[in-house]
């Protein structure tokens, strides 16, 4: 069975079991045993709702760092447009490209091409596609792994196309290993994150391939390095004289509105399209589907963390700010973004965009379990369903009393560990908890 990595994290020293990430998990993928949170690597899909949840900040996500990529002769930023919202107004674009540079990068590629080509491609697709509506992006990772793990039947609607990180890797490595001479395996493609999905991402794609990028490192983990040295020079600036600043305007409106909810569908028509943020709302979006509602809509945006990337868990600046920083940005490009839209459509090539291999469903079921086990497993659960009282309280530090008959089921729990099934489990639940409380 494949290993699933993951880029979450809890630390058993600061876990209090309070089980607020039993809850929070969209995909059941939490149990609290022998008094911490634990994680299943197969159903989590690293969307970030317990590190949001925990109270005590025990579960954390990590990133790459820029020591990871000593090893490589050249070190390219790839930044996630939510970058450019981060800092405080009167920073700009070429200062944040400047500060990369002087923390540690060689130099800094944003998809902004990318973002364009791949907005044309998504035309295309929907233009040409004949099967089940609504088509979903791809652009958010979580999206994808909550389709592979709970609606394995939608699989098939995700659009097959590389977001414009992916793409930015491919292009980016060629650019420079013609420019530097240096092969492209000693070229560094490195995306600056908004979010831990990303990170996995890159470390472990969906669809089961090696990512075009290397390294993901979280905006959160540089903001600090990259403000301070925005900061001297912008100080050093002021007794310089012509100091050769980057080259670095924006052009491309497209790519920094990926960076919100309604960033991907500005070229649709509005009734083709449904933008949609945070995971409630998307798996009731997702159960409609289901229920074969939606089939009048075509496109289906999704992200998982509220606003877009503005709002990810490796973002530092408030998701609103963020997000107003962004559109200033947009706005101040205006019509001088038209170049870059001619340039992509000239250089658009049709199929040349698709993900190199399809998506596929996790397998929920280990295959050496016979047919027979199955049955019995499933006549175990059902009987003992039967037995729980259907309240969901989570003392058992199962999501639910049809997760916990599972277990039992699965030989993952015990049945004496429910409250309502074993008065031994009320005297574990009070030792548990009562290390915890305050003393008067």
């Amino acid at each position: 069975m494949t290993e699933f990595l993951h880029t979450i994290v809890v630390d058993e020293q600061l876990c209090k079991a309070r089980l607020a990430c039993v809850r929070a998990c969209p995909t059941q993928a939490i149990r609290v045993r022998d008094s911490s949170a634990k994680i299943t690597p197969l159903l989590c899909i690293d969307c970030g709702e317990c590190i949001v949840a925990c109270p005590e900040g025990a579960i954390k996500a990590f990133s790459d760092t820029l020591e990871d990529a000593r090893d490589f002769k050249l070190k390219v930023a790839i930044p996630s447009p939510a970058l450019f919202g981060q800092f405080p107004g009167d920073v700009t674009p070429a200062d944040i490209i400047d500060g990369l540079l002087k923390i540690g990068f060689d130099a800094v590629y944003y998809p902004a091409m990318e973002a364009e080509i791949v907005n044309i491609a998504i035309r295309d697709y929907l233009d040409s596609y004949r099967g089940p509506y609504p088509l979903i992006a791809l652009a958010c990772p979580v999206v994808v792994r909550l389709i592979q793990v709970a609606y394995p039947d939608m699989v098939d609607q995700i659009i097959p196309i590389e977001p414009p990180r992916e793409l930015a890797g491919r292009e980016m490595k060629k650019f420079y290993s013609r420019k530097t001479g240096y092969a492209q395996s000693e070229i560094a493609a490195i995306y600056i994150a908004p979010c831990q999905a990303k990170v996995v991402s890159v470390k472990q794609p969906a669809e089961g391939v090696e990512s075009y990028l290397d390294l993901a490192i979280g905006i959160s983990d540089i903001y600090n390095a990259l403000l301070k040295a925005i900061t001297d020079l912008r100080t050093a600036d002021r007794s310089a004289v012509g100091r050769k600043r980057s080259q670095s305007n924006i052009q491309s409106a497209m790519y920094l509105s990926w960076a919100m909810t309604g960033g991907q569908c500005q070229s649709l028509k509005p009734d083709r399209y449904i933008s949609v943020s945070q995971i409630p709302n998307i798996i009731t979006i997702f159960d409609d589907i289901e229920k074969g509602k939606l089939k009048g809509q075509e496109f289906l945006e999704c992200y998982a963390c509220t606003g877009g990337c503005v709002g990810g868990p490796m973002t530092v600046a408030d998701r609103y700010v963020n997000r107003s920083r962004i559109q200033k940005l947009i706005e101040n490009i205006k019509g001088s973004g038209l170049s870059i839209k001619k340039e992509a459509k000239r250089r658009y090539e049709k199929d040349t965009y698709i993900i190199r291999q399809p998506l596929r469903p996790r397998t929920m079921e280990n295959l050496e379990v016979t047919l027979g086990e199955q049955i019995r497993r499933m006549k175990d659960r059902e009987t003992i369903l039967k037995e729980l009282p259907g309240i969901d309280c989570n003392l058992c530090g199962a999501p639910s009393c049809a997760a916990f008959a599972n277990d039992v089921a699965n030989g993952i729990s015990r049945r004496e560990e429910c409250i309502f099934l074993s008065d031994h489990a009320v005297i574990e639940l009070k030792e548990r908890y009562g290390r915890h409380q305050a003393k008067p």
